[in-house]
């Protein structure tokens, strides 16, 4: 290693201003020569020469496409969103919004508004991921165990274990499934129905389901029909619209059946019984089917967009109703007071004004009693609304706890057109006193007394929270309410 004695080191001794000025003389010589090779070898225009642009080309090809079509997404929620889909090479490759919600309308010539664009959600933008999926069923399957049960004429399984094993009842999650073709399956579901309605059927189809557990109330209403024992469902309410209303008419169409399996006459036919996702799952709203008689397809979320005021119960716009969650975007930008009433912290939660915890099943029954309260107190209601179009008029019997049917009130019993045995068919009535529609009840109102008429001896109680009441659950009778109530009073 050389050794730097004194002499050479006062040989390296550089000025401040001799280093500044060479150094900054070298940057302006190497700027210079960097613009200047530019400048040279594109001219005018740097982007002339700008080097490997093919990738554009396959970027912009994998949005090309041959054909294009829209349709209805629905594929297990009730948005129906008319989404555009693109194909090539006769594959469905990408989807898109096709933002002509103001140019959709019914036959008579009404459109909806541009309003509700934009429709869609992430769910519908891979919708062709579920159609090439590889768990995507292509042909009728059934489980081996039950095809087994099927060909064996279906032996009684009740209080028999072994059977329950051999056919794989008990191992359901680890049985085969083998495909059939679509005839066979047709002739086992044929095969299937046959059997159900010949089972529980007359007398000893009633024992036979209270032996396996049914409540007694459920074998009442079958009325000796096994087709009763049908439970069929078309999917949610707007979603049958688009294709699966076909199961509700499948349910009516099962009377035919009952007539050949218990021999009686076509009026006394029964079919299968309808369920909704709001009166059965309960996953919806089930209260309003219960006070309206319909389900909440009746609310136009157009309109929210107006409110000075948005009260969400147990909505969740972002996760769980995406192709209407800009509806609650605009209620934000036009500056709408936000109030969720939900049990979690959900994400309609970080932008409300106020959030509402509530516990199912018991501090929420407690709040909207409470506002029930309030709002009769304060008479915040419309008195001919909710006699037409609620159950809010409904009485109860406080001995049986059972609605008042008209045959209890008048002693010659007068039935309305549409009215069938257990209640009238859902239908607007503005009469006070006419049935209230959608109730599944009959209960009627006096016009001469201003109140319900009333059998000698009979007690009733009002089906919904009176004022000062001190007991206004919905269907419990009150020894303290010896008359009947006008229910909106």
């Amino acid at each position: 290693m050389q050794q730097i004695d004194s002499k050479n080191l006062a040989s390296l001794e550089v000025s401040r201003r001799r280093f500044l000025g060479t150094v900054g003389a070298g940057g302006v010589a190497i700027m210079s020569w960097r613009a200047g090779a530019l400048v040279s070898a594109a001219g005018d225009n740097p982007l002339a020469s700008y080097p490997g642009r093919g990738w554009e080309k396959v970027y912009r090809d994998q949005y090309a496409y041959d054909s294009t079509f829209t349709f209805v997404c629905a594929p297990n929620d009730t948005a129906n969103c008319r989404l555009r889909a693109f194909v090539r090479n006769g594959v469905f490759v990408r989807a898109e919004q096709n933002y002509d919600g103001g140019k959709i309308g019914d036959l008579y010539g009404n459109t909806a508004t541009a309003a509700w664009n934009p429709r869609g959600c992430q769910k519908g933008y891979q919708l062709q991921r579920r159609v090439y999926g590889g768990h995507r069923l292509v042909a009728p399957m059934v489980r081996k165990g039950w095809k087994q049960w099927a060909d064996d004429g279906f032996p009684a399984l009740s209080g028999n274990e072994q059977l329950r094993a051999k056919y794989g009842f008990t191992t359901r999650g680890s049985d085969e499934f083998l495909r059939v073709t679509w005839d066979e399956a047709y002739r086992l579901m044929a095969k299937a129905t046959v059997a159900l309605a010949r089972t529980y059927s007359g007398p000893e189809g009633a024992a036979r389901l209270k032996s396996d557990g049914y409540e007694p109330e459920m074998i009442e209403h079958c009325h000796g029909a096994g087709t009763r024992t049908f439970k069929l469902r078309g999917g949610m309410g707007l979603l049958g619209v688009m294709g699966k209303y076909g199961i509700y008419r499948w349910a009516n169409m099962l009377a035919l059946l009952d007539e050949k399996t218990r021999g009686v006459k076509p009026e006394q036919a029964l079919g299968g019984r309808m369920w909704s996702n709001y009166t059965w799952h309960g996953d919806q709203a089930p209260g309003m089917p219960f006070v309206h008689g319909l389900q909440t397809s009746d609310v136009d979320l157009n309109d929210m967009r107006h409110s000075a005021l948005h009260i969400s119960v147990g909505t969740n716009f972002t996760e769980n109703k995406m192709p209407e969650a800009h509806f609650f975007n605009e209620v934000m930008e036009r500056g709408a007071k936000i109030v969720m009433i939900v049990p979690e912290y959900a994400p309609g939660c970080t932008k409300a004004d106020y959030w509402v915890r509530v516990r199912p099943g018991a501090t929420d029954t407690a709040l909207f009693l409470g506002v029930t309260r309030l709002m009769v107190d304060h008479k915040w209601y419309d008195e001919a609304f909710v006699k037409a179009f609620t159950d809010f008029p409904m009485l109860v019997r406080s001995d049986t706890l059972k609605r008042v049917r008209a045959g209890e009130v008048f002693k010659e019993k007068t039935t309305s057109p549409g009215s069938t045995r257990t209640g009238p068919r859902t239908r607007s009535r503005t009469s006070p006193t006419s049935s209230t529609p959608g109730s599944g009840t009959t209960s009627w109102w006096s016009t001469t007394r201003g109140s319900p008429g009333r059998s000698p001896g009979t007690r009733w109680a009002s089906a919904w929270p009176r004022a000062g009441s001190p007991r206004g659950c919905r269907g419990r009778a009150s020894s303290s309410w010896p008359t009947a109530q006008r229910s909106t009073r």
